[in-house]
């Protein structure tokens, strides 16, 4: 068992991290890398927030709790959008045509990101390194949208695992020499769980369960691809385009 808190839309200080440190047992924090870059042009053409970013106090804890020896790092692309979705935002209604938060992979201009996202990936992974100081082993893709192409980046960037969504409750497992973690909501049947930073609090006695509960990501047991991974990543974009037909 383990957690992958999402770090993103991060509404306090660092505090919850520290609880969820202090506790003791395995869990990893996968960091978006473009939201440790303020000066970024991200914060200022409307694409998040201005002070949206990981404030200092965050950046400080992801510094003291990177040598813990039960945390790792896992990496969510560099800037976690798609540049063309984004652009479907129909000002009147405040919603979007197409749900933009993700990154590797996009189901309606995915030619250009097939090109990219190696690059980004790249991008992401020194950006972590050279202000955290730790290097992420674990790869999640935003919004849990990945290719072929994703996976090939994920073994050339020398990345341990990959983080995909678990639609149905599959065990981790290999696919090419490739390590791979289908997370679940937290509170769902399952191995591996994900939640996202401004859930904790409201979910923490979940998330110290599920913590407690943990072993290191080298004693999890990886099972060999079966048609049941087949059909979890249909699942995972046939999710996304009713989630985008919704919001139209």
């Amino acid at each position: 068992m383990l957690l992958d808190v999402h770090l993103e839309c991060c509404d306090d200080n660092g505090e919850m991290l520290k609880q969820l440190a202090d506790i003791g047992k395995p869990f990893n924090i996968s960091i978006v890398p473009g939201l440790m870059l303020p000066e970024h042009e991200v914060f200022k053409n409307g694409v998040y927030r201005p002070g949206s970013f990981y404030n200092k106090n965050i950046i400080d804890s992801l510094k003291e709790i990177k040598d813990y020896p039960h945390i790792t790092f896992g990496q969510q692309g560099f800037l976690h959008y798609c540049s063309d979705c984004h652009k479907t935002l129909d000002i009147t209604k405040k919603r979007f045509k197409h749900d933009p938060w993700h990154e590797n992979k996009c189901l309606y201009n995915n030619e250009k990101l097939a090109y990219d996202q190696f690059l980004f990936m790249k991008e992401g992974k020194k950006t972590i390194e050279k202000i955290i100081g730790v290097s992420p082993i674990i790869y999640c893709p935003p919004n849990h949208q990945y290719d072929e192409n994703t996976k090939l980046s994920v073994i050339e960037l020398g990345y341990e695992y990959l983080a995909i969504k678990g639609m149905i409750n599959i065990s981790p497992y290999t696919e090419e020499g490739l390590k791979i973690l289908p997370e679940r909501k937290i509170g769902s049947f399952g191995e591996i769980f994900y939640t996202h930073y401004d859930e904790i609090e409201n979910k923490f006695d979940k998330c110290a369960k599920v913590i407690k509960s943990s072993k290191p990501l080298s004693e999890i047991k990886f099972k060999d691809s079966s048609v049941y991974s087949s059909l979890n990543e249909m699942l995972v974009t046939a999710s996304k385009f009713a989630r985008d037909k919704g919001l139209r």
